[in-house]
C-alpha cells in the first residue's frame, strides 16, 4: 500500500500538488538532497560516490595502460557517469538555497491563492502527468541497468554452479574498482559487493532527481508561457466588437496589458536565473552521455559476448539516450511556447488599440521572438541536438561495423 501510495504520481486521477516535482522529490529526498529539506545521508552518500569515483577510474586507467581494452570501456561506461553525478550534487549543495528559490516561485505561480480555473488547470493536468510519467521512464531505465550491473556477476555464478562447473566459479563486484585486496576476500567481501552495488544505485536516483528538476522546470515554464498565451487572447476578447480601443475601455486594456508583461519578465527572469545555476551541470552531462553513447555501441559491437552483456549495453544506451532526451525535450518545450507569444499575439486584432499601446504590443512581439532557450556554453539543448548526436551514434556504429568486417 505505501509503495502504491509514493508512485500514485502516475495516475491520472491525482491532485495537482501530487504531481508537482514529484519524481525529483522522491530521488532527491532518498539521497537527502532534497532542496526543502537538506539531510546528512546527503554527505554521506557524497563520500561514498566520491570513493567509488576515484577508485573506478583508477581501475579504468589501470586497464587500458595494460591494454584490456573489453575491461577498460567496462569501467568508463559506468565511471563517466559516477563521476558527472558527483558534479552534480556539488551543484546541488552548492545551489540549493537558489533551487528552493525556484521550487517555491514556480509553485507560487502555478498555484495561485485564487486557483487556475478549470481550463488551465486542465492543462496542468496533461503536462504535469506527462512529465511525470517521462522523468519516471528516464529513472526506470537506469534502474534497470544498474540492477543488471549488480545482478551479472552472481548470474554468471548461478549458471557456473548450475551447470556443474563450480571449479570455474570467479568471483567478482559489479563495478571494476581499485581497493585493497584484502577486501575482495572472506569475510569482507559481501560488505565490498554491497557497497559498490550501492554506489551505483547513489549515482542512479542523484542522476534521476536532477535531471527530472530540470525536465519538470521546462515543462512548468513552457506550461506558464502557455497560460500567458491563454490570457492574451481573453485580453482582447471583451473588445472584439470595438472599432478602437480607447476613452475607460483603453485604460483597462492597459492595466491589463501590463501585467501580462511584467508576468512575462517574470517567467523570462526566473528562467535565466535556473538556466545560470544549471549551465555547468546540462554541459557535463551532454559531454559524459555522448561519451558514454559511444563507449556502450562501440563494446556492444566489437568486444560484447553477448547473452548478458548484450542486455547490459543496450539498456545502458537506452538509459543514457533517455536522460540526453529529458534535456533537448525540455529546452524545446520552452523554446517553442516562449516563440509561440509572438504568433498568439500577432492574431490577435491589435489593429484596434491606439497607436500609444500599437507600439507596446510592436515592442511585445519582437521580445517574443527572440527565443527563451536553455542554452549553455557551445550549444543549446534541443530535439536538433538530439538528433545531431543520434547521427553521431549512427557514424560510429558505421565505424565498429568496418572494425568487424
Amino acid at each position: 500500500m505505501a509503495v502504491g501510495l509514493r508512485f500514485r504520481f502516475l495516475n491520472g486521477n491525482q491532485p495537482l500538488a501530487v504531481y508537482f516535482y514529484a519524481v525529483p522529490r522522491l530521488c532527491l529526498h532518498i539521497m537527502g538532497y532534497w532542496p526543502e529539506q537538506l539531510h546528512r545521508r546527503a554527505f554521506v552518500n557524497f563520500v561514498v560516490l566520491a570513493i567509488g569515483v576515484a577508485t573506478e577510474l583508477h581501475a579504468g586507467f589501470r586497464f587500458a595502460r595494460l591494454g584490456e581494452i573489453t575491461l577498460a570501456l567496462e569501467t568508463f561506461c559506468p565511471a563517466g557517469t559516477s563521476a558527472v553525478t558527483l558534479l552534480k550534487m556539488f551543484f546541488m549543495l552548492r545551489y540549493r538555497k537558489d533551487l528552493l528559490y525556484v521550487l517555491n516561485k514556480q509553485r507560487a505561480m502555478l498555484f495561485p491563492v485564487g486557483g487556475q480555473g478549470p481550463a488551465k488547470e486542465q492543462v496542468m493536468q496533461h503536462h504535469f502527468l506527462m512529465t511525470c510519467r517521462f522523468n519516471f521512464w528516464a529513472l526506470s531505465a537506469g534502474f534497470f541497468t544498474c540492477t543488471m550491473y549488480n545482478l551479472k556477476p552472481l548470474l554468471i555464478v548461478l549458471l557456473l554452479h548450475l551447470k556443474g562447473r563450480a571449479d570455474e566459479i570467479i568471483w567478482s563486484t559489479p563495478f571494476n574498482m581499485t581497493m585493497p585486496s584484502w577486501l575482495f576476500n572472506a569475510p569482507y567481501f559481501p560488505l565490498t559487493y554491497v557497497f559498490i552495488a550501492y554506489t551505483g544505485y547513489v549515482t542512479i536516483f542523484m542522476f534521476g532527481g536532477c535531471d527530472a528538476f530540470y525536465f519538470e522546470f521546462c515543462v512548468n515554464i513552457a506550461t506558464l508561457l502557455n497560460f500567458l498565451q491563454s490570457d492574451i487572447r481573453t485580453l482582447f476578447r471583451p473588445y472584439r466588437y470595438l472599432l478602437q480601443i480607447n476613452g475607460f475601455s483603453g485604460a483597462v486594456f492597459e492595466s491589463g496589458f501590463v501585467k501580462l508583461i511584467k508576468r512575462q519578465n517574470e517567467i523570462f527572469e526566473l528562467t535565466h536565473f535556473f538556466r545560470q545555476r544549471y549551465a555547468i551541470i546540462t554541459l557535463a552531462h551532454f559531454v559524459s552521455a555522448s561519451l558514454v553513447i559511444g563507449f556502450s555501441i562501440f563494446d556492444l559491437l566489437t568486444v560484447g559476448d553477448g547473452g548478458l552483456a548484450i542486455l547490459l549495453y543496450v539498456g545502458y544506451t537506452v538509459a543514457a539516450l533517455s536522460q540526453l532526451l529529458i534535456y533537448c525535450y525540455g529546452g524545446t518545450l520552452v523554446t517553442e511556447s516562449s516563440v509561440h507569444l509572438a504568433s498568439v499575439m500577432g492574431t490577435c486584432p491589435w489593429y484596434q488599440c491606439s497607436p500609444k499601446h500599437r507600439l507596446y504590443i510592436h515592442l511585445f512581439i519582437m521580445r517574443s521572438q527572440r527565443a527563451l532557450t536553455m542554452d549553455v556554453p557551445f550549444f543549446s539543448p534541443s530535439l536538433v541536438t538530439f538528433t545531431a548526436i543520434l547521427q553521431t551514434s549512427g557514424s560510429i556504429i558505421a565505424l565498429a561495423k568496418s572494425f568487424q568486417s
